[in-house]
């Protein structure tokens, strides 16, 4: 069933990550490229629009997704979530979801999932895009009336992200809407 409507306002500080590297090899520049296995291992940095200097990635394609940020003329920043910045919940309100990405753009606020493409249809995708696609709409509703952007949410297909691509482009394709399915 549905629950009361939470106190959902956009982040106001950006949180801090906790990560580490290796000493001597950990870091890496966000440019260079990384074998698809290897890419957790490193601490990637030279960001300038992002909200952090540093961020690790999960996979290729959250690296490459960061590059198209970092070389889009309409994003303006970004931000890998840290653990504690937004509290979205799903699966009965038993589980936390950590988004991928938030990008600003001159007129919107993404919230973006970059997953495999095999992937999209599964239950637990399902259920947390539901729960961020509320979030979405909670977190609109009160930038409504304050002055702010609206906010999105796009699930992008790991196939999708290339180095090349446009991030309007792939979230263009890949935004949701409530009572979607992928």
């Amino acid at each position: 069933g549905e629950y009361n409507r939470p106190a959902i306002r956009p982040f106001t500080k950006i949180e801090d990550w906790n990560f580490s590297a290796l000493q001597q090899s950990g870091y890496k520049d966000y440019r260079d490229e990384v074998p698809a296995k290897d890419v957790p291992k490193y601490v990637f940095m030279g960001f300038e629009k992002a909200g952090h200097p540093q961020y690790k990635f999960d996979s290729r394609t959250e690296h490459h997704f960061a590059y198209v940020l970092e070389h889009d003329k309409h994003v303006q920043k970004w931000l890998r979530p840290a653990e504690n910045q937004l509290r979205i919940y799903w699966h009965f309100n038993t589980r936390r979801y950590y988004p991928d990405f938030i990008v600003e753009t001159a007129d919107k606020i993404y919230m973006v999932e970059t997953k495999a493409a095999n992937e999209l249809a599964s239950i637990d995708v399902q259920e947390k895009m539901r729960a961020a696609l509320k979030y979405c709409r909670y977190a609109s509703e009160f930038t409504a009336t304050n002055g702010g952007k609206p906010w999105a949410y796009a699930l992008v297909p790991h196939d999708e992200v290339r180095k090349d691509a446009s991030f309007e482009g792939m979230v263009g394709r890949n935004t949701k809407r409530e009572h979607q399915t992928a």
